[in-house]
């Protein structure tokens, strides 16, 4: 399994994809977090220090996965705006 180094914790568990291959998952903000204390950075400039370093540079499949932590109230209005529904895989379409 692969993981970051320098962002332990951060990491807050694993999934494992297709029985045999186990990928690593890391909290978004606890990352953010992690690039502000160690490079000195304001919010807005190490979220974008981390995206072109970390977040660019995971594009294999069994690199580590980096979640947006969020309750369903939040995920809502979000999902609105980014794809304009709330539909749900399991809806009851009839």
């Amino acid at each position: 399994m692969l993981t970051l180094e320098g962002y332990e914790d951060a990491f807050i568990g694993f999934t494992e994809k297709n029985l045999k291959t186990f990928i690593a998952i890391y909290d978004r903000n606890k990352c953010i977090d992690i690039v502000i204390k160690k490079q000195k950075l304001s919010h807005e400039k190490a979220i974008e220090w981390f995206e072109k370093n970390v977040d660019e540079q995971l594009m294999g499949n069994d690199t580590p996965l980096i979640l947006f932590p969020m309750g369903y109230e939040k995920y809502l209005p979000l999902a609105k705006l980014l794809w304009g529904h709330t539909e749900h895989q399991n809806d009851n379409k009839s």
